[in-house]
């Protein structure tokens, strides 16, 4: 039986709302998923996260946008003094897992429970917040990591990208706007979870985040965006720091990983956040866009 049953229903509203988000996790990372041979440490290195960080920063400074940062434990540690000043400057810090390995997510209750528990206490201890939105590494979740988020306190997950690209990330039967993440049916069901999906265009279902921006373009993002609009649906979009860097190039890294990085990038994110300004959008951080769905 689908676990997706219940569409939170969104008082009608001319305004649109926008959640920018940053997934925050290594180079190394990156290689790991597609297996290729590194050492964590000098990978890390080569590619300057809090360069990124900051770019990306004085990008929504620029524009008065407070955004999301979902950060590994991982990246807590090693980058805390960043990550803290993103925080102090009224940016959301959110749960991206311990290390952003792509099954960390997906194994037994037990498990997960014990990679949450770990990567929460060590953001906590870290970075000085309580982190309350979660999104798995790689976008790999299941109905498991949805039980285990609710029942240790967290109040969003935005794990589920609702198309299917085949050996990346997708569930092609999850709703496109936010919903609760139910596994019994009838009802609204008794958690509190809201799962924030990742947009994709509702004409053509693929993702338009900052990967396909740089490969697609940015007249498919604003295409991309306006359709979400026109059907009321919500923008959670999301960026990575490395993709407004310049990358070392490795052998096993496919070619669309490098296309566009660096500056292409940050003029993209600059012209996109301009146009939706343009739609009347709402920029909001994923916490706060929850907290108004709780309150309807």
């Amino acid at each position: 039986m689908s676990q997706f049953l219940y569409n939170i229903n969104v008082k009608e509203s001319k305004l649109r709302y926008f959640i920018m988000t940053v997934d925050v996790d290594g180079w190394s990372s990156l290689l790991n998923f597609y297996s290729v041979p590194h050492d964590q440490s000098m990978a890390d290195t080569a590619v300057n996260i809090e360069e990124g960080i900051n770019k990306l920063k004085q990008l929504f400074d620029k524009h008065a946008v407070k955004a999301t940062f979902f950060v590994t434990a991982e990246m807590a540690q090693k980058h805390s003094e960043a990550i803290k000043e993103v925080y102090s400057e009224g940016h959301e810090v959110a749960c991206h897992g311990l290390s952003h390995k792509k099954d960390e997510f997906l194994g037994t209750k037990q498990e997960q429970e014990r990679n949450l528990k770990k990567a929460t206490k060590i953001i906590q201890k870290n970075i000085g917040c309580d982190p309350k939105g979660f999104r798995a590494p790689c976008l790999r979740a299941n109905e498991i990591t949805f039980k285990v988020l609710s029942e240790h306190g967290y109040l969003y997950d935005s794990s589920m990208v609702p198309t299917l690209v085949p050996g990346y990330y997708g569930n092609l039967f999850a709703p496109r706007k936010p919903y609760h993440p139910l596994s019994d049916f009838p009802g609204k069901g008794s958690r509190r979870l809201i799962e924030l999906p990742v947009s994709v265009n509702p004409v053509i279902p693929l993702p338009f985040s900052a990967a396909w921006m740089r490969n697609l373009g940015l007249s498919w993002v604003k295409f991309s965006v306006k359709m979400n609009f026109i059907l009321g649906n919500p923008v959670v979009f999301y960026v990575h720091p490395r993709d407004v860097l310049h990358l070392p190039r490795v052998k096993g890294v496919p070619w669309h990983v490098y296309h566009n990085v660096g500056h292409p990038v940050l003029r993209m994110l600059d012209e996109l956040i301009h146009y939706s300004k343009l739609l009347k959008v709402k920029f909001m951080r994923a916490l706060d866009f929850v907290e108004y769905l709780q309150s309807l």
